[in-house]
This record gives structure tokens, sequence and C-alpha cells, in this order.
């Protein structure tokens, strides 16, 4: 908009054939690299999605796997068995909150009964191969949890650098401004460049929600980590 006002007070010359020909290859040529690097950010974003919600669900399995291992341990194992369900009540908890707070990745009293399980996993003395096989199971669970979580928060720490959000929208903006100039001041291409932005802008803001997978907009859902809670809730004795 500010383009076609100043359009207007430019001399006529710098309107001509000639002058839009310059403008509207130069244009391309932004708006080529725009395009690639806007769409490298969405990848990386999707990509970045993706790999926290397997993540997710490797925990909600590795809990559910978790706790049937300890039932088949024997009779020892209630005990340990509640502390999974208080870790795993602890860790939805953190990682979704209920009033859509900002996610607690490093929530010390988490890792400290995630600590505390391995503990109690670790002194169970086994009386056969059985059980010293399903304890050594239960051990490689639980150093997969703590990877897992301690994962995230590093993950959840690495995040696109903003000035790389700043330089595509200034890009299109260099982009609209050429449009601007030499686009006829009518509704219809009023219209269509507003609706234009909307889309790039939408673009943007899809790729920075990627970003924030656990708040924003666009989320994980939280249904793989309630069903493992609820279902080792089912099963304890």
């Amino acid at each position: 908009m500010l383009a076609m006002v100043a359009a207007r007070f430019l001399p006529q010359h710098h309107l001509s054939a000639e002058s839009k020909n310059v403008v509207s290859a130069s244009m391309a040529v932004v708006g080529t690299l725009s395009a690639l690097v806007l769409g490298l950010f969405l990848s990386t974003g999707n990509t970045s999605f993706q790999a926290k919600n397997q993540e997710v669900a490797q925990i909600s399995t590795d809990i559910i796997g978790l706790d049937r291992l300890l039932g088949r341990y024997g009779s020892d194992t209630p005990g340990i068995r509640a502390l999974l369900r208080s870790y795993a009540a602890a860790q939805l908890q953190d990682l979704f909150p209920e009033n859509h707070s900002e996610p607690d990745f490093a929530n010390n009293a988490t890792t400290s009964e995630l600590e505390e399980l391995q503990d109690k996993i670790l002194a169970l003395t086994p009386s056969n191969d059985r059980q010293r096989w399903l304890q050594a199971q239960a051990l490689q669970l639980t150093g997969t949890l703590t990877a897992t979580r301690w994962q995230l928060v590093q993950e959840n720490a690495s995040k696109t650098p903003v000035e790389i959000t700043e330089l595509i929208m200034f890009w299109f903006v260099i982009i609209f401004v050429g449009f601007g100039l030499f686009a006829p001041r009518n509704f219809l291409a009023i219209a269509g460049i507003f609706i234009c932005s909307l889309g790039i802008g939408s673009a943007i803001r899809t790729a920075t929600e990627l970003q924030t997978p656990f708040q924003g907009l666009i989320r994980i859902p939280n249904a793989s980590l309630t069903h493992a809670v609820e279902v080792i809730g089912r099963n304890q004795p």
C-alpha cells in the first residue's frame, strides 16, 4: 500500500516499461531465493515437530513397557510401579500443563523421581535368571526414558535463530514493494496483494509455530502420554 502511494510521487520515467522490466527481474530473483529459504524453513520446522512428537510417543511406549516388566518381575515391585505412575503423571504435567502455560522440560522434581525409580529397580535382588533379565530390561528402559527427557530439553533450547525469520520477512517486504510500485490502484489489485501477503505471513507463522510444538497454535497431541498414564493406572495392583 505504501509503495502504491509512493508511486504517485515518482517521476514518470521511473515507472517506464524498461524500469518495470528491471524491477520485475530483480523481484523474480529475490522471490525465488525467498521461496527456497521459506521452503527450507518450513521443512526444518516440520522435521523438528515430527521428531519431538516421536519422542513423546517413545516416552509413552517406554512407560507402558516398563510397567509391564515390573509387573512380571513379581511381588517386590508394587511400590516401584506406584512410583512409575507418579512419574508418568508428573511427566504429562511437565510437557502438557493444564493451563497451557510454558512446559517445564527440566523439572528437578520429576527428574529426581526418575532417578529414584532407577535406584529402586537397581536395588532389587533377583532370585533367578528370569528376574535378572527383567531387571536388566527395566533398567535399560529407565535409561532410555532419561535420555529422551534430556534430549527434549536440549532440542527445546536449540531453535532456528530469530534473525532468519526477520531476514525472510525483509525479503518479502522488498517483493511486495516491487509489486506495489507498478500495480494498478484498484480494488482487485489491492485485494490480490493483500491475499498474497496473508498467504506468505501464514506460511512464516506456521514455520515458527512448528518450532514450539508444546505451546502455541500448533501443538503436539498429548493423547499418547495420557493413554500411557491411564494404562499403567489400570494395571496397578
